[in-house]
């Protein structure tokens, strides 16, 4: 996609009030998503040589005839470029005649649906500007995507129920999976939801006095946190936020009470405001896809080339290792997914790659599990998939006896940056263990079922508890007494002593934790900032590691104490660790953290040698 083109409502209509407020917010939604042009009278034939396939063009439906939109739109249209038309009210829901046979977006009875006025049109144009963001992003973002409830029956079954049916009706396209209308009689209801999930493109919690007792709504909660399937969490009735073991993020997207979804006006705008949020945690993740790409052409080099750049398509080609006569090399097609990919995009995929020799097609997404190959079209995840390029290359890694330890807690920071945490530390976690070394951590309630979660995955519940070290403090003995022989079977715990007070004791813990010669290297992420320095736990543990002469690295981008330090500590990283500067400048202002973490980790191998 090039740009999208928004026509001024003046060229087409008279009354351009309600339409001027539309797209105002129109562009506000989509700005930072997709570069954005506004079509006038000035400038409208300069733009009309711009016009390729990639083009969108946002049309308002009106009575002016212009000559000039005339010959805007049919030139787009001779270039195949996308034409939106909007209807912004009853008597001009039919486009121009020109283009009479696109179907307009109603926002008149987009209101309608709602029961709002115009008063209300920004609901609207949040809406459209998802269905374009849809159109210019088809393997990142949906508006025709799944998205999965995951609610307590007991007390939240009318809740979902009201909600699943407003957002059918408010969005049509929106998939919606409940259990109780999509498990059919008969059928294993857990294995139907274990189905749905890996398809799902986004999740909705439904956060009700009863949800923490169901040990469903934590695995489901689980499977949506270690594949980053993007979560919209909503509190119910102000339900204690830390009553659960696992969260995505510190603290609820959304909060309603019961009553709210009783209301028609005020459900019809609960709805709404939902459908944006998932939205938004949805397009928080788009970077996880370009930055898998930036690391694999980091770890393949020229053994990778793009093929089709809207559509995320790439093609790669490397000589065969250890075989004793002449053979083609390894040809296989990648495209990468953010949002769960269905057959048209697949087959769409197959209809651009001309070549008819090749191994393999392989769809990439982290909504899977493991690899899964049908025909020779492979379903797998980044993570799998970097594996076995990164073996095949330089070897299998083998383990160690060191440790690594993850400093992290959430930074005063908007609730869906803090899934950005979340997704990090599960990336840091999950290659500590994979390249053999043990992970340590201080016992973070926020965190400690979610590495215990990722242990399991990657090595399985039998051994999960031999690569986790886990430290906590004899102060707080009365408060996880009743854990202590549930820690045990998820770690190797370690307690230290209590001492006079509540810093001092955590202070303790913090030097048994990182002063110790099997410890490889701290990374710390997030933390929150204090007035006094001195009270900041990831600070604290800095300084601690530096003492200790432990290589520290910290992680810049995810805010919080973590930013603070990186650039405390920038054009001067010989005094955490003596990585290469570059590693240091990765790590500060790097989004891709599974590459700084490939980086940190391949350094460490050679630093320990």
């Amino acid at each position: 996609m090039d740009f999208v083109y928004i026509i001024d409502p003046c060229l087409t209509m008279h009354d351009t009030s309600i339409a001027d407020r539309f797209c105002r917010y129109l562009e506000n939604n989509i700005r930072n998503y997709i570069p954005l042009c506004y079509v006038s009278n000035t400038n409208i034939a300069c733009f009309q040589h711009s016009l390729s396939k990639a083009s969108l063009i946002v049309v308002f439906n009106g009575d002016l005839k212009s000559d000039l939109v005339r010959q805007f739109i049919e030139c787009a249209r001779q270039n195949k470029a996308q034409i939106f038309p909007i209807a912004i009210n009853k008597s001009n829901r039919k486009p121009v005649e020109y283009i009479s046979e696109i179907q307009s977006y109603d926002v008149y009875e987009q209101l309608r649906l709602r029961d709002l006025s115009d008063k209300y049109t920004e609901l609207v144009a949040s809406d459209f500007a998802r269905n374009i963001i849809s159109a210019v992003m088809p393997t990142i973002y949906s508006n025709q995507g799944s998205i999965f409830i995951s609610h307590r029956r007991i007390d939240g079954e009318d809740i979902a129920a009201r909600l699943c049916d407003k957002i059918k009706q408010q969005s049509s396209e929106t998939k919606i999976f409940r259990d109780v209308t999509e498990v059919k009689v008969g059928e294993q209801a857990q294995l139907k939801i274990d189905e749905v999930m890996v398809k799902t493109d986004a999740f909705i919690f439904l956060h009700t006095p009863k949800a923490s007792e169901s040990n469903w709504i934590k695995k489901e909660l689980s499977f949506a946190i270690l594949r980053r399937i993007p979560i919209v969490w909503v509190q119910i009735d102000r339900v204690d936020s830390l009553d659960i073991s696992i969260r995505p993020s510190e603290r609820p997207n959304l909060s309603y009470s019961s009553t709210d979804f009783t209301d028609e006006k005020k459900l019809s705008k609960i709805a709404d405001e939902i459908l944006e949020e998932v939205f938004k945690v949805c397009a928080a993740k788009t970077n996880d896809v370009y930055q898998s790409i930036n690391t694999c052409v980091n770890l393949l080099g020229d053994r990778i080339s793009k093929v089709n750049g809207e559509n995320l398509i790439y093609k790669i080609t490397v000589e065969r290792n250890n075989y004793h006569y002449p053979q083609r090399p390894i040809i296989q097609y990648i495209q990468f997914f953010g949002k769960n990919p269905d057959k048209s995009n697949i087959e769409k995929c197959r209809n651009i790659i001309k070549e008819t020799i090749y191994d393999n097609l392989t769809i990439i997404s982290n909504r899977y599990l493991s690899k899964d190959i049908q025909g020779n079209i492979a379903y797998d995840s980044f993570e799998n998939f970097y594996d076995h390029w990164y073996s095949y290359l330089n070897g299998k890694e083998g383990t160690c006896e060191k440790e690594i330890i993850i400093s992290g807690a959430f930074p005063n920071s908007d609730e869906i940056h803090k899934q950005c945490l979340t997704d990090a530390l599960i990336i840091f976690a999950k290659n500590i263990i994979k390249n053999g070394y043990k992970l340590t951590f201080g016992s973070h309630p926020s965190f400690q079922e979610l590495f215990f979660e990722i242990a399991k995955e990657v090595v399985g519940e039998k051994e999960a508890d031999k690569v986790i070290n886990m430290f906590i403090s004899k102060w707080f003995e009365n408060k996880y007494n009743v854990n202590k022989e549930y820690f045990k079977t998820r770690a190797t715990l370690y307690e230290s002593q209590c001492l006079d007070s509540i810093s001092t004791s955590l202070t303790q813990m913090r030097k048994d934790m990182i002063q110790r010669k099997n410890v490889a290297a701290l990374v710390c992420l997030g933390g929150m900032l204090k007035d006094n320095k001195k009270e900041e736990g990831v600070r604290e543990e800095v300084q601690i590691a530096r003492e200790a002469g432990v290589p520290v690295f910290v992680v810049g981008s995810v805010g919080g104490c973590s930013s603070v330090i990186a650039s405390e500590y920038l054009n001067k990283w010989n005094e955490l660790n003596n990585a290469p500067e570059k590693i240091n400048l990765d790590f500060m202002y790097s989004l891709d953290y599974f590459y700084v973490a490939s980086e940190m980790l391949d350094w460490l191998k050679h630093y320990s040698e």
